[in-house]
């Protein structure tokens, strides 16, 4: 694997969820490619909810998704942090697997174990990410499960 490549990955990443607090819907959606999947377990974890699975596929869905009153309730006083990562480069895709927290007014309101499937289209972007509440048997399905791959 190449270093530069790992670090581009990881950069992406990081770039997404800074893009997300900050409401800059152009910037997160340029860290995906167009037709990116992003499956999201119970994303009203952390709001006193329970809610189904949200599942996202393109762009439109995802700018949808960051323009929601949902989402929008959380600026300015959100934060999405990533880590620690695991990268397995296969070519011009690459898998990555780590946790994602999503803190509130400064208190943690969602942990997260999560799946990125990275491709390479002049430059990495996100093709797919599943994300799943720490503690529920999807997480650790995704966990084992995506562990084989390293």
């Amino acid at each position: 694997m190449s270093a530069d490549d790992e670090l581009a990955i990881r950069n992406v990443i990081a770039l997404y969820g800074m893009a997300a607090d900050c409401g800059d819907v152009e910037t997160a959606l340029a860290c995906h490619t167009e037709e990116a999947v992003y499956v999201v377990s119970n994303p009203n974890a952390g709001r006193g909810n329970a809610s189904d699975d949200l599942e996202l596929s393109g762009h439109q869905a995802i700018a949808d998704m960051l323009n929601s009153d949902m989402h929008q309730s959380l600026l300015p006083d959100s934060a999405h942090t990533v880590g620690p990562l695991v990268v397995k480069l296969h070519g011009d895709k690459a898998t990555v697997l780590g946790y994602s927290r999503v803190y509130h007014a400064q208190k943690l309101m969602r942990i997260a174990i999560n799946r990125w499937d990275m491709r390479k289209q002049g430059g990495w972007k996100i093709a797919r990410r599943e994300s799943r509440v720490v503690g529920e048997e999807a997480a650790q399905d995704l966990l084992k499960e995506s562990l084989d791959e390293f």
